[in-house]
């Protein structure tokens, strides 16, 4: 555990289970916990959850017109006209442009990069233009030896990402083929966040603080703060508790000394939060200090005390330690593990050059990450796959085999909502969202305020799609079923479920006659999207239930284009009532949470002074907009709160807030003078270590070298002219030097080549 300037790493250490991500499905109200990442359930991959790695590290820009917003596959006359309107787009967007590489061929450029003034890297830079004079200048030094000094420039580098790149698409016309809109953001630091506040507030006068004061506001805190660290969170709590209704939950331990060694928490916006546009919702956290199978049962008897049911399914890498937890404490759960983190070991337990010029792992893919075969043709593919490479005696193939049952899709087929949670891509983006809200030494006081601020936004990003509902999206077909499904399913979900209708149209066909069989049909349909693949679809016209191999719907919860096809052929113009999965209707919130946790509700006694002041002042903002281009509105907006200001001194005293008293405010609490719970001790996660560098990554990620002629000896090869070994040869010294290799020596961590060079005695003269 960290300590009490720490504490960012008590955040960290329990990355893997501390965030706990549940999808819940609104008509039964079942858990899913995740620490995942799903992937498309159709092409191998469909639709992950976005909502956490398109915020925090970059941002998207916004303009006032989408009109000058590019897109892929816009067309240009020319590159110069491009360059213009993406620098409009940066203009309004708040970021310079700059011109990048480019490609010719014949005498065209075929290629041409625009991207972000800001984009990149410095040392990069430096490293690759190490003999430009251009980016480096020759300073001599005191001992005569020029030393390369980087150019000063104004404009700092801050590999941000956004661009466009343009492809000539011929008869003069280039064509927008990649456009990459998040920006990086910038920290901007205490000076400048002072220039900023003036410029809000309209003088230095009214901004109540100096540059200096910006800049010491960490300090301050610190020695608010002190010792009381864990002591001023837990009070924190307390009082959430004690005016939530107990709403808000929250357990926590120490060791024998004090220190505070386990907390979870669960607060009231996480257990009234229901998910129904495909994104992921956080019920509850914990901060542990070891990542052991003592720490995580603790956690899994915590969730199952607050929320009094086990979750269905839980997704986990292979950490031992997990699995013991979740057997002991969720027995009748499914434990699946996460495929990716599996599918990356394959280089390094098979041999990344194998991997890479045998095909093996392209050949494997196509049964391992299916969704559609049954768990028959996995087992024939695996072992027909293995057989043929010659590798059905692989110790860790067959481990991976005997353990099928619990990453392999094809055994989840059955499972309801089983394709949601496939590889651990939800947990790994939930942690890229929280880690850019807090910061590695934040206290534990200091990294609530910032777990809050996430939390909210989650919530204000679940609002925004809400009232994104209201408005019914268009339809592509005259089907009536099309039509029905806009009007009952979230604007996301709904596009998921037209994507499904208009393949139902466009690319699926009757294979042969019906077979009818006690008033159920059976139909045999062609995929032209699965490369003419053959799916069967069993339809009742008396009860409407429809049933499609793929599985799709007990999968994900919603009907695929076989289904849809069928009930075509039938002239059914409605989803049937038992296909609309309650947990992807526009009224799944209401449905969900008003029942359950209607009396969760936070007192409204409770007033928050902050919260109430951002009201305040976001009224005042708005009539100054509201009369900023009239100055008989500005005038009598002046005169009015003038009147105002006096009527307000009247009735309340005067008492200027202290530091302790904004701090206080800030926190929600005041330090103790005794220290009941001390702060965590300093502890590392099992990914805060040194990296090891497996065997792919050494041979450049698995990837075939190419060979190249060499400028000197006009050989091809793996070499240039500056490694080439007859250049080399050719020094006299190298000449006469006999090179032997005297030892390899090895150990864990470093790999060392020890050459002993005999250099005749005339040379050693």
């Amino acid at each position: 555990m960290a300590s009490s300037s720490n504490q960012g790493n008590l955040h960290n250490s329990c990355n893997r289970y501390s965030d706990l991500q549940v999808d819940s499905t609104a008509n039964n109200n079942d858990f899913t916990v995740e620490c995942a990442r799903d992937d498309e359930v159709e092409n191998f991959i469909e639709g992950f959850d976005d909502s956490f790695s398109s915020s925090s590290g970059l941002s998207i820009p916004k303009v006032d017109d989408n009109k000058v917003k590019p897109y892929s596959g816009q067309i240009f006359r020319d590159i110069e006209t491009c360059f213009k309107f993406y620098a409009e787009y940066g203009r309004q967007g708040g970021f310079d442009i700059r011109k990048s590489s480019q490609k010719v061929r014949d005498g065209i450029v075929v290629y041409k990069y625009f991207v972000c003034s800001k984009g990149g890297d410095h040392e990069t830079s430096m490293s690759k233009n190490s003999d430009s004079n251009s980016d480096l200048s020759l300073v001599s030094s005191t001992a005569g030896v020029d030393v390369r000094r980087r150019r000063r420039t104004v404009t700092k580098k801050c590999q941000c990402e956004a661009k466009v790149q343009l492809k000539y698409g011929g008869f003069n016309q280039y064509i927008i083929f990649c456009f990459v809109e998040d920006a990086a953001k910038s920290n901007i630091g205490a000076h400048r966040a002072h220039s900023l506040y003036k410029s809000i507030a309209g003088s230095y006068t009214d901004v109540g603080a100096t540059a200096t004061d910006f800049q010491n506001w960490v300090r301050d805190i610190k020695l608010y703060i002190g010792k009381h660290d864990a002591d001023m969170l837990l009070q924190n709590f307390q009082n959430k508790r004690e005016t939530s209704d107990a709403g808000f939950a929250y357990e926590y331990e120490t060791d024998s000394d004090g220190h505070l060694t386990r907390l979870f928490w669960a607060d009231i916006p996480g257990r009234q939060s229901v998910d129904n546009h495909w994104k992921s919702v956080t019920f509850a956290s914990a901060l542990l200090n070891d990542e052991d199978s003592t720490n995580f049962t603790w956690v899994c008897e915590m969730f199952l005390k607050v929320f009094q049911q086990a979750p269905k399914c839980i997704i986990t890498d292979q950490c031992p330690a997990m699995k013991v937890a979740i057997n002991k404490i969720f027995p009748n759960s499914i434990h699946r593990y996460c495929m990716w983190h599996i599918m990356q070991k394959f280089t390094a337990k098979v041999g990344p050059v194998f991997c890479a010029e045998s095909g093996f792992v392209e050949k494997l893919n196509k049964f391992v990450w299916s969704s559609h075969l049954t768990i028959s043709k996995f087992e024939e593919g695996w072992n027909f796959v293995l057989n043929k490479f010659g590798l059905s005696e692989h110790v860790w193939l067959n481990e991976m085999y005997l353990m099928r049952e619990s990453w392999i899709p094809a055994f989840f087929r059955d499972k309801p909502m089983g394709a949601l949670l496939r590889t651990t891509s939800r947990s790994e983006s939930s942690n890229f969202f929280f880690n850019h809200f807090v910061q590695r030494r934040d206290t534990l006081s200091e990294f609530y305020i910032c777990y809050e601020s996430a939390i909210e936004k989650q919530i204000y990003e679940n609002k925004k799609l809400n009232d994104g509902d209201r408005c019914i999206p268009k339809t592509i077909t005259e089907k009536e079923i099309e039509k029905e499904a806009a009007q009952l399913y979230t604007r996301t979900m709904f596009y998921k479920v037209q994507k499904q209708i208009k393949a139902s149209c466009f690319h699926i066909s009757l294979a042969g006659q019906p077979i009818v069989v006690d008033g159920v049909s059976k139909y045999i349909v062609r995929d032209k999207t699965y490369d003419e693949k053959y799916f069967e679809v069993q339809f009742s016209f008396l009860t409407n239930n429809v049933e499609c191999s793929c599985k799709l719907f007990t999968r994900v919860g919603y009907l695929c284009r076989h289904c849809f096809y069928c009930l075509g052929l039938w002239g059914v113009e409605r989803i049937p009532y038992q296909y609309l999965c309650s947990r992807w209707m526009r009224n799944a919130e209401d449905r969900f949470c008003k029942s359950k946790f209607s009396d969760v509700m936070e007192s409204t006694n409770v007033q928050n002074i902050r919260d109430m002041s951002k009201k305040v002042w976001t009224v005042f903002q708005g009539c100054i907009e509201y009369v900023s281009n009239n100055a008989n509105g500005m005038q009598f907006l002046f005169d009015e709160m003038n009147s105002l200001k006096i009527r307000v001194e009247e009735k309340f005293e005067s008492s200027r807030a202290t530091k302790e008293d904004m701090l206080e405010e800030c926190f929600g609490v005041r330090p103790s003078t005794i220290t009941t719970v001390h702060p965590p001790l300093q502890s590392n996660n099992k990914g805060s270590r040194k990296r090891l560098v497996g065997p792919a990554e050494k041979s450049c990620d698995g990837k075939k070298r190419k060979l190249r002629v060499c400028k000197f000896c006009m050989m091809e090869g793996y070499h240039d002219s500056r490694t080439c070994l007859k250049k080399k040869m050719q020094n006299p010294i190298m000449q006469a030097a006999n090179i032997c290799v005297d030892h390899i020596s090895t150990n864990e961590t470093i790999n060392t080549c020890i050459l002993q060079v005999k250099v005749p005695w005339n040379y050693a003269c």
